[in-house]
């Protein structure tokens, strides 16, 4: 079954409002009573030359205190504490993604994550416990790192 004209400009306006995929499929599923799964409103949108609209610009960040002043340049402001988080382009042997972390006291660790999922960090300092606001911090900024452009 195929849409209408007037359907085809209400998906193509719901795109550019910023609908998902899932958004357009109850669109026509409730709304327009046609049965499709979400792999055929994808195709559907090729067909059409439709796309999603683009992420919206994230707003600025407030101006640095003195405090993260003192930070590398790289560390970037994540979940309360300044982390910085890199992945490594060669993975390390026996891992499944590793990189390097600088956490918010300025302390560097190598991490990598085996293939089971479990991380290991490797810290310039011995008996070093990053606090765990700094273990969310990198947490979320690895999740971060991972979705954003060129994800791995």
């Amino acid at each position: 079954m195929s849409l209408s004209n007037e359907q085809k400009s209400q998906v193509a306006q719901n795109l550019a409002d910023g609908a998902s995929i899932a958004d357009i499929q109850r669109l026509i599923v409730d709304e327009f009573k046609i049965p499709m799964t979400y792999m055929e409103v994808r195709f559907l949108m090729d067909d059409l030359n439709l796309d999603l609209a683009p992420p919206p610009e994230p707003e600025p960040e407030e101006e640095a205190t003195a405090e993260q002043d003192a930070l590398p340049a790289e560390a970037e402001l994540v979940g309360g504490g300044a982390v910085s988080v890199d992945i490594d382009k060669i993975k390390r042997p026996g891992a499944a993604l590793s990189g390097s972390v600088v956490f918010s006291d300025g302390v560097k660790a190598q991490w990598s994550v085996d293939p089971y999922g479990r991380l290991g960090l490797d810290t310039e300092q011995e008996g070093y416990q990053p606090s765990p606001e700094d273990i969310e911090a990198f947490q979320i900024e690895l999740q971060n790192k991972m979705q954003g452009p060129g994800g791995y």
